[in-house]
Order: structure tokens, then sequence, then C-alpha cells
């Protein structure tokens, strides 16, 4: 009861919270600005990580409560890292911050969490296990904030994974961390309302920094909560999709000779939108894949057994080099071009098309002498107004 009641209780609150937290961004100047890399075309606010934190700690409150599920501490880890890293995004996102200072933030967040959990045992000893494991937490946090590049995709990965994780912890007995993480997920499902198909708020760096410490935070609590055997490499199948973007983005961009760190439209979800022709396809088929990595992920965890684990990496570590590949062939954007993929592909259906099949086309013998007449003038003698076309106004993706 206890755990529905934080699933519930948090996606209720975001939805409710969620305008308000609108409404105080476009006050305070949280916004996010459209750029050539980006894919919306007007100003979106920016609080909506704020509000699924608030959301779920609320949730999570309420349902302690009325139900005590447990304090547990290691939901108080969870929520207190996320706390500091949501903190760090905020400053990101309204004054900007120096990659070495939030570095600084993200591994700091990363040693309260090892100092309150203890060190995973990765069989290198306790020194090279802490710094692996404050590693990959790190890298899992940038690579969540880098693949919040499209309408729904955080979100709704981060809900189903954090469903799976709140499965292995209620298996387990750990009832506190298990409604704190289906808090979460009830959190973003209820942000999902005002962020897909089309945006009214984003995650923001805030957001997506605190869901990927939160997410990372649950794999190693369920590492370590689960017994030992080949089952302890199920949590980390549930983050495997984050994982295999930043190692495309990193390998394409070393490929092509461009910079690691510098935004784009060449991430994975990016190519497959662009292959599909559907930004809204590609984000539920993303869903899919998060749920599937999530089932696959649980029944190693359960089954614990050398053949059930062994199959299910190889299977999804062979289709993820397939998809690789074949995506690594699609084009990339470019950082100046601001299409989607719906609008490049009719752009160049209107380019090969002859000038009397085109819809843009519509002049007449008369029209087609003023505007020839008009282009040769001097610039002193062109209209000065806008084009009518320039004066329409931008619509938010």
């Amino acid at each position: 009861m206890a755990l529905a009641a934080a699933f519930a209780v948090s996606c209720l609150l975001s939805l409710v919270l969620m305008p308000l937290g609108i409404r105080l961004a476009w006050a305070t100047g949280y916004l996010d600005h459209p750029e050539a890399r980006k894919l919306h075309t007007s100003a979106t606010a920016l609080l909506g990580g704020a509000v699924v934190f608030l959301a779920a700690v609320a949730g999570w409150a309420i349902a302690y409560v009325t139900s005590h599920p447990g304090l547990h501490r290691e939901a108080l880890l969870l929520l207190s890292g996320s706390l500091l890293v949501l903190g760090l995004g905020l400053g990101d996102d309204r004054f900007g911050m120096r990659p070495a200072l939030k570095l600084l933030g993200q591994s700091a967040a990363g040693v309260l969490l090892l100092a309150g959990c203890g060190v995973p045992a990765l069989g290198f000893g306790a020194p090279l296990d802490a710094a692996l494991t404050l590693l990959a937490l790190v890298a899992l946090m940038n690579a969540v904030n880098f693949l919040d590049n499209m309408n729904g995709v955080v979100a709704g990965l981060a809900a189903i994974a954090f469903a799976g994780f709140a499965w292995t912890s209620a298996a387990r007995g750990a009832f506190g961390l298990a409604a704190a993480q289906l808090a979460l997920a009830g959190a973003c499902l209820g942000f999902l309302r005002y962020n897909f198909p089309r945006a009214r708020v984003f995650l923001g760096d805030a957001g997506s920094l605190f869901l990927g410490y939160s997410l990372g935070a649950s794999a190693v609590l369920a590492y370590m909560g689960a017994p030992h055997g080949w089952g302890r490499l199920g949590p980390l199948l549930l983050l495997a999709y984050p994982a295999f973007d930043m190692i495309f983005v990193v390998v394409n961009r070393l490929r092509e000779g461009r910079k690691i760190y510098a935004g784009g439209k060449d991430h994975s979800n990016h190519r497959v939108a662009r292959l599909i022709q559907c930004q809204t396809t590609t984000v539920l088929l993303l869903w899919a894949n998060g749920a599937a990595l999530c089932a696959s992920g649980v029944a190693v965890l359960h089954l614990n057994r050398p053949g059930p684990t062994l199959l299910a990496w190889g299977l999804w570590t062979t289709l993820y080099l397939l998809v690789g590949l074949r995506l690594s062939f699609e084009p990339s954007a470019r950082s100046g071009s601001t299409q989607t993929p719906l609008t490049s592909a009719r752009s160049a259906r209107t380019a090969s098309a002859p000038p009397s099949a085109r819809s843009g086309s519509t002049q007449t013998p008369l029209t087609s002498a003023r505007s020839a007449r008009t282009a040769s003038a001097p610039p002193s003698a062109r209209p000065s107004g806008p084009h009518p076309s320039e004066a329409r106004p931008a619509t938010r993706i």
C-alpha cells in the first residue's frame, strides 16, 4: 500500500505543481533559448527537474507518514545525493558553470553515496573499486544529461528504470528505498504530461543530472543488496541504453575528428528519428527498449545463474553493436541545421522537384519580373519590411 501511495501521490503532485513551476521559470529567467544544436524553436521553461524532485520527495514523505514503509538509510542516501546534484544543476541552468566545477560537484555526490553505503566489491581491491564506481557514477550522470535532447526520452526511460529498481528493492525488503524509487517514477510520469510529445517545460541540467545520479545510485544499491553471484550484473542492464548512447557519440565524434564535449544532433536517437522520419515514434521505441532492458535486468538478478546472465548480456551487446554500426552510417545533422527530420525530408523533396511542381512557387510572369527587378536594385531601393514567411511565429518542439 505504501509503495502504491508513493507512486500515485508523486505523480499527482507532479501534474498539479508543474504549471506553477513553468510560471516560476518564466518569472525568474530559468529558460532554455533556441540554438542551432537544439530541436526546439522557442524559449522553454527549465524548472521541470526541480518540480519532479519536490513531487517525489513529497510523495515519499506522505507515503512514509501514512503507511510507514520504513525510513531506510538507503532512501535517505538516494534523496540527499539527488538534492546535491539538483542544486548543482540549478546553478548551471541559470548562470552557467565550468565543466571542472560541475565534475567536482558530481564527484562529491558520488563520494557521499559511497561513504554512506560502502564500496561495491568489484574484485580489484577497495581503492580501485571505489575509483571505478565513482567514475561510473559521474559518467552516467553526464550520459543521462547528454541524452536529454528529445522530448520525453529521459523522463520516460527513468520512470521505467525506477520501477524496475523498486521491484528489486522491495524483493530484498528495502521498502523505504522502493518507495523513494517509485515516487521518482511517478513524478517522472506526471512530468511527461507537459513534456511529451510537445514540451512546455524541460528537465534542464538540474533534472537530467539528478535523475542520472538517482539511477546510478539505485544501480549501486541494487548491486550491493543482491546475493553474491552472476545476478549482480542484472541491475547494470537497466542502464545499458544511456551507456550505449554515450559510447556511440564519443566513438563517432572521435572518428569524425570533432570535439567530444560539443553538443550536436548526432546522438543515436537523433539518427533513429532521421531514419524513420518521426520523433514521437522514436521516443516510443526507446521506451520499449527501456522496458525490455528492465525485464532482462530483473530476470538476470532473480535467476542469479551464469547461463541467463551471459545470454542476456551477449544478446544485448550484439544488438547494440549492430544498431551502432547501422546508425553510424546515417548522416549526422550539422550544428547549424535547425530542421526536424520531417521538415528536412520535405525540404529535400521540394529541392529535387521541378520549379513548376514546388508548392512554394506561385509566381506569375509579372511577379517574376518584379522579383528580378527587386533583386537587381541597390540595397537602399529594396523593401525593408520582413518577408511574410519570416513573420510567422516559431513552433515549439
